[in-house]
């Protein structure tokens, strides 16, 4: 499998300013319109406990946590077309009130996976994108628990013109998501 040498979440980062930004011109034009902004990533996990050990070690922190038990409290059940008829949910919540990535797990029964390859990403996936202050630290703890990291860190410069640069990592999340670890360099 061939990894790419840039960061997916420079990109992702600069589509999402660039969205901001026409956002903000089409507010600009339409009187008390607002730009639309990414509020949360919610992922839908197998083992909620290695899921939240997993981020908690790239260095996200639990805001909040909320357990449900029966078909019209659990997460979703009423909306989503869940894949199985679970009567359990726990949520737990990574981040805070402006950006968040929550963690969604579903037992009794437990759900089955909706992807076909675990070890490669293709359509359909999410690339989850994490900013961190010291890279190293991040990947000297996710090695602790076996973590597969299909290269090594490595240096990137993003290859849209924009100057973001910086050292990233690619590494497999307990449900075979790939996850992006990006230190950015200071800017001068």
């Amino acid at each position: 499998m061939t990894v790419p040498r840039f960061p997916l979440l420079a990109g992702v980062v600069l589509a999402v300013l660039a969205v901001g930004l026409s956002g903000e011109a089409a507010a600009q034009a339409t009187p008390g319109a607002r730009a639309a902004g990414l509020k949360r990533l919610t992922l839908v996990v197998n083992d909620i406990d290695k899921s939240l050990d997993f981020y908690q070690r790239i260095g996200l922190v639990k805001a909040s946590e909320k357990t449900a038990t029966g078909a019209d409290g659990i997460y979703g059940g009423a909306e989503l077309p869940l894949t199985a008829d679970s009567t359990h949910s726990r949520v737990v919540v990574l981040g805070g009130d402006d950006q968040s990535l929550a963690l969604v797990w579903y037992d009794r029964p437990s759900l089955p996976s909706a992807r076909g390859n675990l070890l490669g990403v293709g359509t359909g996936d999410v690339i989850v994108g994490i900013v961190v202050p010291d890279l190293e630290g991040a990947y000297a703890r996710l090695n602790q628990i076996g973590t597969r990291f299909p290269l090594p860190p490595g240096r990137f410069t993003a290859a849209d013109g924009t100057p973001a640069s910086g050292r990233h990592l690619y590494a497999y999340d307990p449900d075979g998501r790939m996850v992006e670890v990006i230190q950015l360099d200071a800017r001068k």
